[in-house]
């Protein structure tokens, strides 16, 4: 009786979620501060996801609804045999009348508006785009529902800087501008553990093999 009271404890003590972000690839227009939702990746976008995904193995896949994400994620998951999902929750925020427009354009036109994103974020709002408040909200309501939903799974989500940015801000208790200061390249893979007891840890970040 001992013994078993022993490994249960042992068990839970050392089980927990495991969460792979990945960053989709480069895209096929280089250059954009923010692509439409049907922009597809270039051909390196799709090899560096390739590379990066090598003889990962997974119990889920999660993915953007946005094809750059959302058409690796489709491939991979039917390659592994393993459950997909395609969650809203972990799409890119909304940048309004900034998606699609070239990064060197906005810095020229909208140079004023653009530099709040990185001074005030918590208070930004791109013209005709959503609040980062409501931005936030949305991923980390998606990020709980999935630790909720795949305890002592492992899971890889296939996404986008700006949702990898919220999801290890709230998973390192640090504010959404200190966030802003991690680099996130293309195909680039962070991975947290989630524990039982609501304590989590940043095993990795920016990985590419």
């Amino acid at each position: 009786k001992g013994s078993g009271s022993y490994k249960k404890f042992m068990s839970q003590k050392y089980a927990r979620t495991q969460i792979d972000l990945l960053r989709h690839g480069q895209l096929a227009t280089p250059g954009l501060f923010c692509a439409h939702p049907d922009e597809p990746l270039s051909k390196k976008g799709l090899e560096d996801l390739s590379t990066a995904t090598d003889n990962g193995r997974w119990d889920v896949i999660v993915s953007s609804p946005f094809q750059r994400c959302r058409e690796f994620a489709e491939s991979l998951a039917k390659q592994n045999q393993c459950e997909l999902q395609i969650d809203k929750h972990f799409k890119e925020m909304d940048f309004g009348d900034w998606t699609g427009i070239k990064t060197d354009t906005l810095w020229q036109q909208e140079s004023k508006q653009l530099q709040k994103l990185w001074q005030v974020p918590d208070s930004f709002i791109a013209p005709g785009g959503e609040s980062m408040q409501a931005f936030i909200s949305q991923v980390e309501q998606g990020i709980q529902r999935l630790i909720d939903k795949h305890k002592n799974s492992s899971v890889l989500l296939i996404t986008h800087a700006g949702v990898m940015r919220v999801i290890l801000a709230s998973a390192l208790e640090i504010t959404h501008q200190s966030a802003l200061r991690f680099s996130i390249g293309h195909a680039s893979l962070s991975r947290i553990h989630y524990y039982p007891d609501g304590v989590c840890s940043l095993y990795s970040h920016g990985l590419r093999r």
